[in-house]
């Protein structure tokens, strides 16, 4: 009961149709005349159920009035459930809406607001979640550990479809590091789709299993798999699936297939997912076909694409919301709808919150940037000094960018002895500067102050490793000085070391050598040392 009114019929029917029938649910509200329900309740409970009805049937929704009311409404959590779940599609909201950090912070006061028992909202909450890192390529493992909980939500709840769909992200992120759980979670999805006569999952899991299988460069299991999803479905809505069948094509030098099938896909509609697969199947027809100009050309934008989404914004600002609320208590915004606060005190709230975010966002930057000075001071402090004694013989733009660069670690190592050392992070880290790969005087310099120290190995290695792009030469040529990864970090730019290990397993896999990298490297030096 609320203001005199009991809960109108109609909007129970509609919610208790919500999810084994969201169209009939859908008709239900439509049908029904605002100005017939009478009370606040019965008000913010229909744009509550019609703002979950259009979401449930993919309506494009480009307003959130509706949901705001429910917001509001509930916001001194006289119904709990009914307020997590306008929590909840409020965010749905911002994420439709492409604002998936702010989606993120409501999603987040949704699960801290719900009951440990509500397992239909706190599965919904984590699968929505799970999904906005997973597609943002988010570290740290928040996507897996989402998926989990929604799997664990969902399986309470006897959902075996939405169980089988969160064990299935859960194997999609887990194949990266772990193919043996990440094969367990598809076995155990297959059985329920299969369970299910669920064609469309059993499509995708073999899509799946041909991805595991690629990434291990696997491609005759792979084909079977991908060929497997093809049967199922004959013309493939996903671009990336045909880019991934043209890859195994030319991989097994079947020009011909890998051709037909790249030609296949819209490419106006390509995902960033999707061109870092045609790249890749791209880079290696033309391997087939000798061409090297064509390889490297391909190459670059395949690193640039990787690169983007390694680095990617969204990225590291959904993260640092999550870790964010995390510290804090609910957000400004919710605290103002709660709380009917006076216009001022809504400038004041957005002010703050405008605030808060800027300021995670430099702590971000300002962390990453003292981990890296962390790393260096580890250093030795003479590291550096043969190189350092090698570039003063020489009186050119590189040796006077390198000798500044060394200047700003050797600073960096003895700051550790320094009293003030708050005060000396601030200041060097100000020095820190990235060289742009487009600083053609730098890296010439660089290439040929190694080639006259090592007997021309820059050129041999471009020479004998023809696919490598200039940026990765440029990579190598910081090696062969001996760099720290947080040294080379620093100069290439990168926000951490996990950038680093990442390029020089990259170029490894280029090279096609066994072994580390640096060891090859080194070696080959030795061997040209003059």
């Amino acid at each position: 009961m609320s203001c005199g009114h009991s809960v109108d019929t109609r909007l129970v029917l509609a919610d208790s149709l919500m999810w084994v029938n969201p169209d009939s649910s859908l008709v239900i509200l439509e049908s029904i005349n605002r100005d017939s329900l009478k009370g606040d309740e019965n008000q913010a409970y229909y744009a509550l159920l019609l703002t979950q009805a259009q979401f449930r049937v993919d309506y494009a929704i480009l307003s959130d009035s509706l949901i705001n009311l429910a917001v509001e409404h509930y916001s001194d959590n006289h119904n709990r459930e009914h307020y997590t779940r306008a929590l909840l599609y409020k965010g749905a909201f911002y994420e439709v809406n492409d604002n998936h950090v702010e989606a993120v912070k409501w999603y987040k006061q949704a699960e801290d607001n719900a009951d440990t028992t509500d397992c239909r909202n706190l599965a919904q909450i984590n699968m929505r979640m799970g999904m906005l890192y997973f597609n943002n390529y988010a570290t740290n493992n928040l996507d897996l550990n989402k998926f989990k909980m929604a799997a664990h939500y969902y399986k309470l709840l006897g959902d075996k479809k939405m169980t089988m769909v969160a064990l299935i992200y859960c194997a999609n992120v887990l194949r990266i590091s772990d193919v043996d759980e990440a094969r367990k979670c598809y076995d155990k999805a297959l059985s329920t789709a299969i369970e299910l006569k669920d064609t469309s999952n059993i499509y995708s899991i073999n899509v799946n299993y041909a991805l595991m299988y690629i990434k291990d460069s696997l491609y005759l299991q792979a084909k079977k798999y991908i060929l497997d999803a093809f049967r199922l479905n004959d013309r493939f809505e996903e671009n990336s699936n045909y880019y991934m069948l043209s890859l195994i094509y030319a991989n097994q030098k079947d020009l011909d297939s890998a051709k037909y099938f790249i030609l296949l896909p819209n490419k106006s509609q390509n995902t960033a997912y999707d061109s870092l697969l045609m790249y890749k199947a791209l880079r290696e027809m033309a391997l087939c076909e000798n061409d090297i100009s064509q390889y490297r050309k391909f190459d670059k934008q395949y690193y640039r694409i990787s690169d983007s989404l390694e680095h990617n914004e969204t990225k590291y600002k959904l993260l640092d919301s999550e870790q964010g609320f995390d510290k804090s208590t609910k957000s400004e915004a919710s605290i103002s709808l709660g709380k009917k606060k006076t216009i001022i005190s809504l400038l004041i709230g957005s002010f703050l919150l405008i605030s808060f975010v800027f300021f995670l966002l430099y702590l971000k930057k300002k962390k990453d940037s003292k981990r890296l000075i962390e790393e260096i001071r580890k250093e030795h402090i003479y590291n550096y000094n043969s190189l350092r004694e090698d570039l003063e013989k020489h009186d050119d733009v590189f040796s006077h960018l390198m000798s500044t660069q060394i200047n700003v670690f050797e600073e960096i190592m003895s700051s550790g002895y320094k009293p003030n050392k708050v005060y000396s992070d601030n200041k060097i880290t100000h020095k820190i500067k990235a060289i742009d790969d487009s600083n053609v005087e730098f890296w010439n310099g660089l290439r040929n102050y190694l080639n006259f120290r090592y007997d021309g190995i820059i050129d041999k290695i471009s020479k004998d490793y023809p696919i490598l792009t200039d940026a990765d030469i440029n990579f190598i040529g910081l090696i062969c000085c001996d760099f720290s990864d947080a040294a080379i970090a620093v100069c290439k730019g990168y926000r951490n070391t996990d950038s680093v290990r990442s390029r020089r397993r990259k170029i490894r896999d280029k090279m096609k050598i066994d072994g580390l990298l640096d060891i090859y490297l080194k070696q080959l030096m030795k061997h040209n040392a003059t």
